[in-house]
């Protein structure tokens, strides 16, 4: 009987060692990031990279309307720049290049909640939430947080996939923004 148990204790050692040995980032992330930049998209956003314009400007142009109609408060702007035209709802920001509105929306920010991640959310708890994704961490400039005005004290931190890169923006070590572009198509 000893025998028996002293073998099925180490078989059960030997596959508890086994699963050590599975991805790290897998075990550790409760956000899989890099499933949506494979997809080019915020979970929360109805749009993704590469959507045309027009589609995203008729929708929100709906819903404002409807927004109105129901005497509630809803406005989207759309604002051109000297390279690029953003679309804007508060919520999202979406960015074409001009003269390249045919290759559809090449950046997306958002300002309430992203990835799972709301506003506010401690610069600590979110590396802890993407514990196992490679990631740089830079001070925040016009280069990388263009779309916000007047960050000061500002970090970003770029996890990056392939061509995809996620951008998330704190200010005093809270959540302000995140973002999303793809390399080969947003050179501005």
């Amino acid at each position: 009987m000893k025998k028996i148990f002293c073998l099925m204790l180490s078989v059960l050692m030997l596959v508890s060692l086994a699963a050590c040995g599975k991805d790290k980032k897998k075990e550790t992330a409760e956000v899989d990031i890099e499933y949506y930049a494979k997809l080019g998209e915020i979970p929360e956003c109805n749009y993704k990279l590469g959507e045309d314009p027009e589609t995203i400007k008729t929708a929100l142009s709906s819903e404002e309307q409807s927004a109105v109609s129901e005497g509630e408060e809803y406005a989207y702007n759309v604002t051109e720049g000297e390279k690029s035209v953003r679309i804007d709802n508060g919520d999202f920001s979406f960015f074409y290049e001009k003269g390249k509105e045919n290759e559809g929306i090449s950046y997306i920010a958002a300002f309430d909640k992203a990835y799972g991640f709301e506003t506010g959310t401690s610069v600590l708890d979110l590396k802890e939430s993407l514990a196992g994704y490679d990631y740089t961490e830079e001070p925040a400039d016009d280069s990388n947080a263009f779309f916000l005005m007047g960050v000061e004290n500002g970090t970003v931190m770029r996890y990056t996939f392939d061509s995809t890169v996620i951008l998330f923006v704190f200010q005093d070590n809270e959540l302000f923004a995140a973002a999303i572009y793809n390399t080969d198509k947003w050179t501005i």
